[in-house]
């Protein structure tokens, strides 16, 4: 029986809850059965949720040997789907079925700012940096109001969040950017997913300090932390993300083991959700006023050369 997507809208809140419920089906399956999920009723997927849905698809067929992916009824987000490179993310690992998602070229008001990209290795964060330089750089400039350092401050959190998967995930994954406007304040903003299937924040963490009584919460919290890295010599990368993303009046979203942390400002919030390796990080950064000039969080440079 296919498994249904119920949440129209992949928010992070929604992906929780499709995360639990997906799990409980997979524990149901029988060892050579089909893995078929209908994604008919949704018709918002924002950057936490496709990646969300690429892991799901990785996870799922690590345990059976066919993974199918019905893809939403909507036209609409098909198109964007093709946009994002949907098809190419899940290459290898699940069929899409429906009318698929053509691989339209890019459109100067796409909303799509950085494709569904795997980040496997080295080259593949440089490919993602050198297509931010080539088109992502004038958007953030002329329709977020970024100055040219701000727009630095938006490569180095791509950089340091593709960089950690690589050299603390012990597992490869995915980053994505989409762009936004509130349809209340019309203020844009850009959102930006990375995730990886690897050990997670506490198990990555727990090779250099005594984390085996932490809770999945307070591995995260202790991981935006100054200098609490697991790599002595470094440290400042998720510390320096969240002060990015306050400095942005931004917001940022971390799920690791059961927990997912949604920091605002200088508020946290833990929500409770089923057990998912690897990690997952949703960051927003909310356009500026034209003419605002605001210093930018001390030692926020992150990008390697």
């Amino acid at each position: 029986m296919p498994f249904a997507v119920r949440h129209p809208s992949l928010n992070p809140r929604a992906a929780d809850a499709l995360l639990v419920d997906f799990s409980r089906y997979l524990h149901q399956v029988q060892g050579d059965a089909l893995v078929e999920v209908d994604l008919g009723e949704v018709d918002f997927i924002p950057p936490y949720g496709l990646i969300v849905l690429c892991l799901m698809g990785r996870y799922a067929r690590t345990m059976c040997p066919r993974v199918v992916y019905r893809l939403p009824r909507s036209p609409l987000l098909r198109r964007y789907l093709g946009r994002v490179r949907f098809a190419g993310a899940m290459a290898g690992f699940v069929e899409l079925a429906g009318p698929e998602p053509a691989a339209e070229r890019e459109r100067p008001d796409s909303e799509a700012l950085l494709e569904l990209t795997r980040i496997e290795e080295r080259v593949d964060v440089e490919r993602v940096l050198l297509h931010i330089g080539q088109r992502v750089e004038a958007i953030l400039a002329e329709e977020l109001h970024y100055t040219p350092v701000e727009i630095n401050q938006f490569k180095n959190v791509v950089a340091e969040l593709c960089h950690n998967i690589l050299d603390h995930s012990m597992n490869w994954g995915y980053v994505t950017a989409q762009r936004y406007q509130d349809p209340r304040t019309r203020r844009k903003y850009a959102v930006i997913g990375v995730g990886d299937l690897g050990i997670g924040i506490k198990k990555s963490l727990a090779q250099r300090f005594e984390a085996e009584q932490w809770t999945h919460g307070q591995a995260i919290l202790n991981s935006l932390r100054k200098h609490f890295s697991r790599d002595p010599a470094r440290g400042l990368g998720l510390y320096i993300v969240n002060r990015i993303c306050q400095h942005y009046d931004g917001s940022l979203q971390i799920k690791s083991g059961d927990t997912r942390v949604y920091l605002r400002g200088r508020r946290h919030y833990e929500h409770c959700s089923v057990f998912f390796p690897g990690t997952l990080l949703s960051i927003s950064l909310c356009q500026r006023s034209p003419g605002s000039r605001h210093s930018l969080p001390t030692g926020a440079t992150l990008v390697r050369q």
